[in-house]
Formats: structure tokens, sequence, C-alpha cells
């Protein structure tokens, strides 16, 4: 059977977007026209390495830092390795011990800080966790009482890629820097922004935080790209780290390697029309989200995931208890609707999500997690189409279960 004979409804957006039509314009001519290494010193590699400064000043500018705060990466994942690994190697380089580092964050991250955090703690470094609550959100006094004399680095993510609840990051970042102050010491906050610009303000002096981490191919941008951004604290505070792999002397010489030219135009027209158009994107979107919240909660059993007040405007995350979500997934992709049960990175077919369980410490309600994310153009018939083929699924599910109970 073809799935996509018939017009689908796409309700996956938090694990990728469709690129934008003027990002498309923007990239064509760096494929087949300004073709050349950005690194050569004849014309076309000048006006390759052009295409990319400009690039990244336009980011800057977007972002309210220095053109040489950003780093291009090849996405989200690569950018959160080298602000955590990348900060410990410079720290162990300035003299500090490894059981010297102490590296606060939560249990509710992307894989892709969970999974350096355990590398760094088997290399001897410090890993606390900060609890968060029912709703998926870090107290700021909680934050305080976890910061030490050896705490270096506190990593958070703005808005969480499985249930989409937006932490108060410029609240823990005047926290951090009450506690550098009374104490003498600098704490390099890390922020994984990479849900947050189609939707949230992303300047970092707003925000206080030192590191940040943005992904392209989240919003509306080309896959394959992303962006570490670097503030002079917390690059000088320390010589640099050795670079991600080696070889050239690109990207400051941490990420050696050709850079992308298409890519990068893209990832930078993504970016400045994201946030220029995030404020009026998110009163719309979230005014639908709630709409149809109001349908799928009415459905027995079902229940929301995360803080509605504190949350993307585009993310509904559900677990229906006593149901197995990847079945219903399933389901819902052959009735013409994409859907997924968590995070892409998690994988499918691994059991619980992390983040519900670490905020709700249900396993039941950890193992029978949907999320849904809407994109700009998504509409209320077809988020009532979904409803309908949802609520059918489980009366039939229902009527099995009682029917074997017989």
């Amino acid at each position: 059977m073809n799935l996509f004979k018939k017009k689908r409804i796409y309700l996956d957006y938090a694990a990728a977007t469709s690129v934008r039509k003027e990002v498309v314009k923007a990239m064509r001519p760096y494929w087949n026209e300004v073709y050349a290494n950005p690194s050569a010193i004849h014309a076309e590699g000048v006006r390759a390495r052009g295409a990319i400064e400009s690039a990244r000043e336009t980011i800057a500018r977007v972002l309210r830092v220095t053109p040489n705060d950003i780093l291009f990466t090849s996405g989200g994942t690569e950018s959160n390795n080298i602000a955590l690994r990348g900060s410990v190697l410079a720290m162990r380089n300035s003299g500090l011990k490894p059981e010297e580092i102490e590296i606060i964050s939560t249990e509710v991250e992307h894989p892709s800080i969970l999974k350096t955090l355990e590398h760094l703690k088997k290399e001897g470094c410090v890993i606390t966790y900060a609890p968060v609550d029912q709703d998926g959100l870090i107290k700021a006094e909680e934050l305080s009482k976890l910061l030490s004399p050896r705490t270096r680095i506190v990593s958070v993510a703005y808005a969480n890629s499985e249930t989409g609840v937006v932490q108060d990051i410029a609240k823990l970042s005047r926290r951090i820097k009450v506690f550098e102050r009374e104490n003498g010491i600098e704490v390099y906050f890390h922020t994984d922004a990479s849900q947050a610009p189609l939707w949230l303000p992303c300047a970092l002096d707003a925000l206080g935080v030192d590191m940040m981490t943005l992904d392209a191919g989240k919003c509306a941008g080309p896959k394959g790209v992303g962006v570490l951004v670097v503030r002079p604290r917390a690059k000088h505070a320390a010589p640099p780290p050795p670079p991600a792999t080696f070889g050239g002397s690109q990207e400051s010489g941490l990420r050696p390697g050709t850079e992308p030219t298409p890519l990068v135009v893209g990832a930078a027209v993504a970016l400045d029309l994201a946030q220029k158009e995030s404020g009026t994107l998110s009163g719309r979107v979230a005014t639908l989200r709630d709409r149809w919240l109001e349908d799928l909660l009415s459905i027995d059993g079902v229940l929301l995931n995360g803080s509605l007040e504190h949350r993307l405007p585009n993310n509904v995350n559900i677990s229906i208890p006593g149901f197995d979500s990847e079945f219903a997934v399933i389901v819902l992709d052959h009735t013409g609707v994409a859907a997924s049960t968590k995070s892409a990175c998690a994988g499918a077919g691994s059991g619980r999500s992390q983040v519900v369980f670490s905020m709700t410490k249900d396993e039941a309600r950890a193992a029978a997690t949907i999320r849904f994310s809407l994109s700009p153009a998504t509409t209320y018939l077809e988020l009532k189409k979904v409803t309908q083929i949802l609520r059918k699924h489980l009366e039939k599910m229902r009527t099995a279960t009682s029917f074997d109970h017989k």
C-alpha cells in the first residue's frame, strides 16, 4: 500500500520541518554556481567564503552576539557535544581535574546531552541532575541549592524536545549569576534551543546564557547544519579545547572540514525568518492547539504531559496508560497521520519515555506517550480527523481487550 497516494497529515514538526521556499531560493546558487571550496584563495573560493561570513553575520545579528561567537556544525547533536565535551577539555587543559568539574543538568534533556553526560561521568566528571516537577519545570530555588564551588557548567534545554515544556532560562541564569558573585567563580550556562526559534525569542543577552545550540532542520531550514553560539566569556576563560576532529582550521579549528556553503546560507535565512515571525506564529498556533487539546482530553484515558502554560505553542504530548502507543502511531500512520512516541533521536522501540517518567514517576504513563507537533500550516479540520481516528482506535482496542477477558 502506498501511504502517500492521499494527502497526509504531518504532525511531527518537532522531529523535522519542511524547508520554506525562501530558504530554498537562497541556497540555490550555492549548489551549481558558487560551488568552490570556501577555504580556497582564488576568486571563486573567496566568493563562497563571503557567503558563509555573511550568513554568520546574519545569525549573529538575529541572536545579538558577534560573528566570532558563531560556530557552524552538522546539527544540534554535534553542537551539544562540542559545548559540553569541548568546555570540559578546555577546563582540563587549564589544570582542573575531572573530579573538580561538576555539570548540572536534568534527566529530561535530549539524548545528545544525556549520552554526553554519561560519557563525561565515566571520565570522572561529577554529574548532578536537577529535579523537575510534574509539569516538567525546574524550580530556580532547586537549582540554587545544587550549585557548589566545583560547579562549572549548567546545561538546561530552553524547550523540551518531547513535551515542549519551556524553561524560564533567564530566571535560571539570574540565579547562576548571583551564585557566581557570592562565590567568585564562573559557571557557564548552556542551553539547547534547537526547538525554540520558530516560537520563542532566542537573543542570548536576554536569556543570559553563555552557549546556545541551534539546529536549522528544526526551524524550516536545511537538515545537516547546526549552530553553536559561544560568547566570549566562555571562550576566553580557558585555553581553547582540542578540535572535535582533526584536519584543517575551519570554524576556529574546532570543527575542521569544508563548510557546506548552501546549508550555512539556508540556515541563516531560516533562523532570521523564524525569529522575525515567531511572535505572530506562536499566538495563532497556540490557539489552535488549545482548541484541539479540549477534544483530545475528552477521550477517556488521555492525559496531557507537561505544563500547558509553559509550553511550545505547537506541542501536544499525551499518554494513554494501558495502551500500546507505538501501535497507535502505526495505526495513525496507515490512516495518513504522521506522529511519534518520543524524540526521534531517542529511537523507536526503546521503551518508556525517560522525559515523562522523570516528570511523573509513572511507568504506565511513560510507556504510553504520543507526541504531536503542529506546523504553522496545520488546520483544525486535520486535527479533528486525527481525534476521530484516535478515538476509534482506542474504542476498538478496549472492545478487543474486553472480549479477550471473557
